[in-house]
């Protein structure tokens, strides 16, 4: 296209070349994998590595919650434990009859999250080999890949997560439209994870703070409500109520009961049935409290009080409204009167985060269990629990048993341990993955950047480290610590950490920091910010 300002044939800049001067479709998807060839590399062993998770346990992966995930697709009713979010991807794939296409989607979400990393901090001046660095633990965490090959909302939701962060740090000031599509996805991941829930505020704050606009602080704010809200009309169609679920409550009572003491909180005649007469000291981890019908160790005999309250087995009464609303209560009361325990108990699992080894995890309620690992073909079936199949006088079990067969086939879906790849898988898992401490290192890193850009109020990192501190610290505030709530913390914390070294106009290096903190101490001469 000609330039009319100058007469020139040259193009003008941010106009195309016109299409008989253009680059074949072929040479233009070459261009960037010769240019980049390093990190393309790194992203072809990414996708072995994936592979060989595929070829070792065909087709996917299932635990407990897999079956719930199912049903709500099948079904088309909101589940009262979680929102809908996630299920209404399994819908699309329920006419395939095949497990295939989820696992191999959610393996690609896993790619790309790590190719957005990469391309935002290339874009933000890293050379090659600091931003495929913060793309390690996205690309290669065998819990990671564990997860993506799973029926589970969380390769959904940190894919979710991911996309609205890198989209919006990689302008200073987005446009509208880049804001909009941030908030659709935001809301959308509100839908898939309950943890979810304060990102929408998080980010309205920090863009807010980097000070885009009113139409842009608009835009992000509207397009997020939408899929909220819709949901919540959506639930109240079925539970006469505007909500995403009936489990806040019931998920709150489980964190407060490790520590709670009726004798502290003095609480009305009405929820003295939670109650737990075991001395914290020898309680069992909050999990339990919402999920088992009895207590661990000694008193293992003992039942637990959500059992208590309706001696019934069935975990659904723990999430219905009157449950919801009693356990909700009894945490607030607990809060209150005991504020250094929950401060204490939030801390702890919190640190937990950090260990250099996982904990063992027989229950599967830390995320570190069988259900959670690479295991052997009899472990697999041992993980399949008996109300997935018919059963006499089971609506629900005959109909996760026909949602099974609509979206895997006739196999159902069961996993299979194929030798030899299932050694190699355990034998990967058993070294390869983000280890506490580096973790904790990779967050100390983002918040030095923040902190360096302590007058631009942190800079554009200041959203992935919040993003990434929210996603790690919220868990233990309102359920329980789960090594697999902090997989979904990590693209945002590697971001956070890449970004403090970004070079960019504006932005400031590492030296640059020291000499900044150095000059604020009183230690050294005035340096120009590069």
């Amino acid at each position: 296209m000609t330039n009319t300002t100058t007469g020139s044939d040259l193009v003008a800049p941010g106009q195309q070349p016109p299409a008989e001067k253009r680059a074949p479709l072929l040479t233009r998807l070459v261009r960037p994998v010769a240019v980049h060839w390093q990190f393309a590399i790194v992203v072809v062993a990414a996708v072995a590595v994936r592979l060989v998770v595929v070829l070792g346990y065909p087709p996917i992966l299932w635990f407990n919650d897999s079956y719930d995930y199912l049903y709500d697709a099948a079904t088309h009713i909101p589940d009262e434990v979680r929102p809908n979010g996630y299920p209404f991807l399994i819908d699309l794939f329920l006419p395939l009859h095949s497990a295939y296409p989820l696992a191999l989607l959610q393996a690609a979400m896993g790619v790309v999250i790590g190719v957005l990393i990469y391309a935002l901090l290339r874009h933000r001046g890293l050379p090659w080999w600091g931003a495929a660095l913060a793309t390690l633990p996205a690309l290669f965490d065998s819990y990671e890949l564990h997860l993506e090959h799973m029926v589970t909302a969380d390769p959904l939701f940190i894919f979710l997560v991911t996309v609205a962060v890198v989209i919006l740090c990689w302008n200073d000031r987005p446009s509208v439209l880049v804001m909009a599509i941030a908030g659709l996805l935001i809301g959308y991941a509100t839908l898939v994870r309950s943890v979810g829930e304060p990102l929408l505020a998080v980010v309205l704050v920090v863009m807010l703070i980097r000070r885009v606009g009113w139409r842009r602080l608009v835009a992000l704010l509207v397009a997020g409500i939408v899929p909220i809200g819709a949901y919540m009309i959506w639930f109240h169609a079925s539970y006469g109520k505007y909500a995403l679920s009936e489990s806040d409550g019931t998920f709150l009572y489980g964190r407060v009961s490790t520590f709670a003491e009726c004798s502290n909180i003095n609480p009305p005649a009405s929820l003295r049935v939670l109650c737990d007469p075991t001395p914290p000291y020898l309680r069992p981890p909050a999990g339990n409290y919402v999920w088992s019908d009895n207590e661990l160790g000694a008193d293992r005999n003992k039942t637990t009080p959500l059992y208590n309250l309706h001696h019934s087995t069935d975990n659904a009464l723990r999430f219905t409204p009157y449950t919801n609303g009693l356990a909700q209560k009894f945490a607030e009361r607990a809060i209150l009167a005991q504020p250094v325990d929950y401060l204490r108990a939030v801390l702890g699992d919190t640190l937990h985060t950090f260990g250099w080894n996982r904990q063992p995890d027989p229950l599967n309620i830390a995320g570190n269990g069988p259900a959670f690992q690479f295991v052997t073909q009899k472990e697999l079936n041992a993980l399949i629990p008996w109300w997935v199949s018919p059963a006499p006088n089971d609506a629900q079990a005959t109909e996760i048993y026909k949602a099974r067969k609509e979206f895997a086939g006739p196999g159902l879906g069961n996993a299979k341990a194929i030798a030899p790849w299932v050694r190699l898988t355990q034998i990967y898992q058993r070294y390869i993955y983000l280890r506490g401490p580096f973790l904790a290192v990779i967050v100390l890193i983002g918040l030095a950047g923040v902190v360096a850009r302590w007058r631009r109020w942190g800079g554009v990192a200041l959203l992935p480290w919040l993003v990434g501190a929210l996603l790690i610290v919220l868990p233990p505030m309102t359920a329980g610590f789960s090594y697999r709530y902090v997989l979904a913390a990590a693209p945002a914390v590697c971001l956070a950490a890449g970004l403090a070294f970004a070079r960019r106009p504006g932005d400031k290096s590492v030296g640059a920091l020291a000499a900044d903190l150095r000059r604020n101490l009183g230690r050294g001469p005035r340096v120009e910010q590069e």
